[in-house]
């Protein structure tokens, strides 16, 4: 049995009145990609208003108000559509802002840095100011081995006569000199001498060298004496405790570079699970989105034709078209949401990569041993003092090389003599 046009209109109107409805909250909108009217109600309200125009009914004026109320639910469906596009829109991008917000951070010095590069930095001034005292003491040494090497030479010059075994051996009781000899009395080519007078004046002879030899060497070994005891006085006195003090500033240097490794790992563990969970959250939300999107453009071409029949009835009735060549024409027209609606095609944007960490940077603004490590933390040295190659795990290998640090006065004080004057060595 045929319908007639009011009663088939009714039926449609409840039906779009029931599917229909307002847009709901964003968390909604988003977390329901199917949520809305629907394809397949579309499709029933479709089918119902083609079976009309097949019956041949002729649409009158009492249709009209039937007809608008329906097209304003369509309305509403549309723009339901469009403000879930848009909420999966403004979701997805929120998700990747998120990601991208997820950021390595390398760079802020804790208060725990702070506090190691006050406690090294106390250290390293307590370092110079032994080191000066060490130095001056080892300066007065210096000059005493400029000292101790004059008056040492003046040592190794005494002459120390050769003794030669004379060839032949001469008999016992005799004298024999090698040549002619001139003297107050002489007989022949030889001086007689008393042998007394002879032997007295050559014991005074070699006792004068003897005493000369004796006094000099006596002066060179008080000399070296007093430099030793210089030097032995400046290494218990202030050379044992600068080493000590200079290692204990470097272990304070080690503890802030290790402080500073230990946190940048603690950041880059902390970054990795940021980056990883929101990179999870960002691809599933990417996921739902592309099936929502699916959905609502199915949707929305459905929409777009039940509006076009709608229109078609709305026409026939107002201006006489032909309601058949209008229902035909919007049975073969082709829907282009993302043209017509460019909301509904959404926006996705790469997933940022992961910053490399874990012991290898990507950006070394503060990793210890890099350029702008030393400058934050090692500029400005106190005097006498110097940083020393990094020693944490992680450091950067191509970074400054520390400078050499002010030298102390030479321990190797050279001397004439043969003979052991050993000089203690102070490092």
């Amino acid at each position: 049995m045929k319908l007639s046009t009011m009663p088939v209109l009714l039926l449609l109107l409840g039906l779009a009145g029931t599917w229909a409805r307002k847009p709901g909250s964003q968390q909604e909108l988003s977390a329901a990609p199917d949520a809305g009217f629907g394809a397949d109600g579309l499709a029933q309200i479709e089918q119902s208003l083609l079976n009309l125009a097949r019956e041949k009914s002729t649409p009158d004026s009492s249709t009209l108000e039937s007809i608008a109320i329906i097209l304003s639910y369509i309305t509403a469906m549309k723009d339901d559509v469009l403000t879930r596009a848009n909420a999966t829109q403004s979701g997805l991008s929120q998700s990747w802002t998120n990601l991208a917000n997820c950021r390595l951070n390398l760079t802020d010095a804790s208060t725990n840095l702070t506090i190691l590069n006050a406690t090294h930095r106390d250290c390293s001034q307590e370092e110079s100011t032994m080191g000066v005292q060490l130095l001056n003491c080892m300066g007065t040494c210096e000059t005493q081995c400029t000292s101790s090497q004059a008056i040492c030479d003046q040592y190794c010059a005494v002459n120390v006569p050769d003794m030669p075994t004379p060839s032949p051996a001469p008999a016992p009781g005799t004298c024999h000199f090698s040549g002619p000899v001139k003297g107050d009395d002489e007989v022949g080519d030889y001086k007689e001498w008393d042998s007394n007078l002879w032997y007295g004046r050559f014991v005074d002879y070699f006792d004068g060298l003897y005493t000369d030899w004796t006094t000099k060497r006596t002066s060179c070994v008080n000399s070296v004496t007093t430099m030793q005891n210089c030097y032995q006085q400046c290494t218990s006195t202030y050379g044992t405790s600068y080493t000590t003090k200079k290692q204990e500033c470097t272990d304070h240097q080690y503890d802030l570079e290790a402080a500073a490794c230990h946190e940048n790992s603690n950041n880059c563990l902390a970054y990795q699970s940021c980056h990883r969970a929101l990179t999870y959250t960002y691809q599933a939300d990417v996921s739902s989105a592309n099936a929502s999107q699916s959905s609502w453009s199915s949707e929305y071409r459905g929409i777009m034709r039940v509006e076009c029949l709608l229109s078609a009835y709305n026409s026939s009735i107002v201006s006489g078209a032909d309601l058949t060549a209008a229902m035909n024409s919007c049975q073969t027209r082709t829907f282009y949401p993302c043209t017509e609606q460019p909301s509904l095609c959404l926006q996705f944007y790469p997933a940022p990569e992961e910053e490399p960490c874990n012991g290898t940077y990507g950006n070394n603004t503060m990793q210890p041993g890099s350029g702008a490590w030393v400058e934050a933390f090692y500029t400005d040295m106190p005097n006498m003092t110097t940083w020393e190659a990094c020693g944490a795990q992680c450091c950067d290998g191509g970074g400054p090389v520390p400078p050499t640090p002010t030298p102390f006065p030479s321990t190797d004080c050279t001397l004439c003599t043969n003979e052991s004057f050993a000089v203690p060595v102070v490092r």
